[in-house]
């Protein structure tokens, strides 16, 4: 086996060589300087001398010259293996020290083995004379060309370094700084001469120093005082770096966060301002509902304990129409008051864009003529109403009684904010590419309720549509108008856009989209009565509420099957004989709600048909608020006419179907 004496200063280019020789199957022996090569070589004789050219102490050709100089070394063949020298640059000095080859590093393995393989056969010429002179202008030329490269590239450090965006600090590995760049005086406001040596450090937390003095390398955030009452919040990250494995200096780098970390402050504080904005609205929605409930509990309560003394003090007496007038007097009081109630509920419903609705398909000038006619009849003469239909607008989506009364509230606010008189204006049109950047893509209809009244100013115009705001006096609105226009619009999948100021009036803007469908005629249904003695499975977790429709229900003539919850509607399903004509259900119900019932009974009562009532239908609701389809849900506080006619339709559909 040929052994080859690898010679080079660095080790990492030694271990390079050594892998590629040990593939060649050399036995490689290592010298890290020339006097040691020269050493090895006499007393080892290798086969074959692998020499770098650029080495400290001796270069690769004084290496040469020593190894050919002695009568016991002369005849071992030589290659040049050089990162610095072009092949074409070393090969006459070279040739005149009598090397077999000069071979690049960044050769490939296979040609440093073929160089290797021919070098054992080559025998050195004896040198031609003294090549000192020679040897001096070649060095010399590539020592010119490393220091021209040198300084070009100390001078493209120092632009990078006066651009860089970050302080930076360099030294030795004591941690002295013998440079910094210009960003870091402009972190610091000091002086060059005061960061040099170790008054860099002053951009580590003083607790740190003597941490960042243990460590090789460390990263410091945080706050640091930097004199004159100056704060500035700084990340220094510093690096050892190293030469042949040994550490030989450090740099660091200074970043000045101070931006950063003020504007995430900010928007912690503005999140927190958000938060508490929020807070502060639902204590005023809270507050608003409950002065409203209350007010109507109050009269429910009041007058049910009236008509309860009028109850006793009547008892075992004829009660004539005078005993029986104030009774009622008093019930009519409780009735309207749950009327009051009902309607606020679905006011917030709205709102929350959770009331159920019918979508259709609705002409939006048709809706806007019905609301002049109806607005004429109830702002007043000193208010003038104009329209201006567009005969091209599109058809739009929408429960058509919602966008009535929506259109409606605002032409009353229109007519409160002009309480001299003036012009409402109702618009509709095609929307065009000036519609409201947030809605998803498409096509949308516009229709505009303009006054000319006072206008809004831009504290007023922020909470427009938050429930219960309003600018009227008390008793003159409950605040809502807005508020529901909003809930509505927005679930029908569109936006509403309010433009006001100070005496400039006020346009509400409500656009929606457009659908290309036509308008569905109204084709009669014929009436199919339902079967007398029908059996209806009814689940309600509210005892009240269970009692009231099965009251209504057997008063009709159906045969109720009552459950507390869904789980125990199951059950009697399961244990029924009978058949069960029709499945009435609360929608949230512990156990099992009202669409986990719904599922669970598709395999006991195969094609039943299901009526939900509820409050509220959130769990049938799709993420755009409407029902699912073939949903239907009838509304609670419901009267008895309203749940007998659902009722009804419901088995009614279901016989028609079959």
């Amino acid at each position: 086996m040929a052994t080859v004496l690898v010679v080079d200063d660095r080790a990492t280019n030694r271990e390079v060589a050594r892998m590629t020789l040990d593939e060649g199957g050399y036995e490689v022996i290592e010298a890290a300087a020339g006097r040691q090569a020269l050493d090895l070589a006499r007393r080892l004789h290798p086969d074959v001398v692998l020499a770098d050219v650029v080495m400290p102490g001796m270069d690769g050709y004084e290496f040469v010259e020593a190894l050919r100089a002695d009568a016991g070394t002369a005849g071992i063949p030589v290659l040049l293996y050089t990162a610095n020298y072009a092949p074409d640059e070393a090969g006459p000095l070279a040739d005149a020290y009598g090397v077999a080859r000069v071979v690049a590093k960044s050769a490939d393995p296979a040609e440093l083995l073929a160089a290797v393989g021919e070098a054992l056969h080559h025998r050195p010429e004896p040198t031609t004379g003294p090549v000192t002179s020679e040897h001096l202008r070649t060095v010399n030329a590539k020592l010119v060309e490393k220091v021209l490269a040198l300084d070009e590239s100390e001078a493209r450090f120092q632009a990078l370094a006066d651009l860089s965006p970050v302080g930076i600090v360099s030294g030795s590995i004591d941690l002295q700084a013998s440079y910094v760049n210009p960003r870091l005086l402009d972190i610091t406001g000091a002086t060059g001469h005061d960061l040099l040596r170790l008054g860099w450090l002053r951009c580590v937390p003083e607790e740190h120093r003597d941490e960042l003095r243990a460590a090789a390398n460390a990263d410091f955030y945080g706050r640091i005082h930097l004199g004159d009452g100056r704060h500035r919040w700084l990340h220094t990250r510093i690096r050892v770096t190293q030469e042949e494995g040994d550490e030989t200096g450090f740099v660091a780098t200074v970043d000045d966060v101070t931006t950063v970390v003020e504007a995430e402050e900010q928007r912690h504080l503005a999140e927190r301002r958000r938060i508490a904005e929020r807070f502060d609205g639902l204590a005023r929605l809270s507050g608003a509902i409950a002065h409203d409930f209350n007010n109507i509990l109050n009269i429910i309560l009041s007058f049910s304990e009236f008509t309860q003394e009028s109850l006793r003090e009547a008892v075992d007496t004829r009660l004539t129409a005078a005993v029986a007038d104030p009774m009622l007097g008093d019930l009519e009081k409780i009735h309207r008051a749950g009327q009051r109630a009902a309607h606020l509920a679905h006011q917030l419903l709205t709102f929350g864009g959770r009331e159920v609705v019918q979508p259709s398909v609705v002409r939006p000038n048709t809706v806007v003529a019905e609301v002049r006619d109806l607005a004429e009849a109830t702002v007043g003469k000193q208010v003038r109403i104009e329209t201006r239909l567009d005969p091209a607008v599109g058809n739009t989506r929408i429960d058509g009684d919602q966008l009535s009364q929506a259109l409606l509230n605002l032409a009353l606010n229109a007519r409160d904010a002009m309480p001299d008189g003036g012009a409402l204006t109702l618009e509709t049109g095609n929307a065009g590419p000036e519609r409201p950047a947030g809605l998803p893509p498409g096509d949308y209809i516009r229709i505009a309720v303009r006054d000319e009244g006072v206008g809004m100013p831009p504290e007023v115009l922020d909470r427009a549509v938050e429930p219960f705001f309003s600018t009227k006096p008390k008793g003159q609105g409950t605040g809502l108008g807005l508020a529901t226009a909003f809930g509505i619009v927005r679930q029908a999948g569109g936006e509403l856009v309010i433009a006001s100021a100070p005496g400039h009036g006020t346009t509400v803007s409500l656009y929606l989209p457009a659908t290309g469908e036509p308008r569905p005629g109204h084709a009669p249904q014929a009436a199919v009565k339902a079967t007398a003695g029908q059996t209806i499975l009814l689940a309600e977790d509210e005892d009240g509420v269970r009692e009231v429709a099965t009251r209504i229900l057997t008063r009709d003539g159906y045969r109720v099957l009552a459950a507390a919850n869904g789980q125990e509607a199951l059950e009697i399903a399961r244990r029924h004989d009978g058949p069960i004509d029709g499945v009435l259900s609360d929608v949230v119900m512990p156990h099992l709600n009202g669409p986990e019932l719904a599922e669970a009974l598709r395999t006991v009562l195969p094609g039943v048909p299901v009526l939900y009532m509820s409050g509220f239908a959130g769990p049938l609701m799709t993420d755009q608020g409407l029902l699912e389809p073939g949903v239907t849900v009838v509304g609670k506080p419901f009267t008895r006419a309203e749940l007998l006619n659902a009722v009804h339709d419901r088995l009614t559909d279901k016989a028609q179907k079959a």
